[in-house]
């Protein structure tokens, strides 16, 4: 006889779900010649691509306004403090 009913815990069952298709030609194209014998090759290829795809995602980001005022403020100075040292030093 029980007083009070205990129930078991859910599981935690997480599936992930995510699609490469990059990932999908390759293991089409192992399905259909067989494995790649260099893997270090298949790295190569992989860190080339993702190089390739985080600078065109760097590209295509604009410059703030504000990361162009700071250049710009700094430049300023730069050129104002060359042209005083240039003037006081003759």
């Amino acid at each position: 006889m029980r007083f009070m009913k205990v129930n078991k815990p859910r599981r935690f069952e997480y599936k992930p779900r995510f699609y490469d298709p990059n990932k999908e030609e390759l293991e089409q194209l192992k399905a259909k010649y067989g494995p790649i014998e260099g893997e270090k090759y298949k790295r190569r290829i992989d860190f080339r691509s993702a190089m390739k795809e985080k600078k065109k995602e760097k590209m295509a980001k604009p410059i703030s306004i504000l990361k162009m005022l700071l250049y710009a403020f700094i430049a300023i100075a730069m050129i104002y403090v060359l042209l005083t040292f240039v003037e006081t030093w003759q």
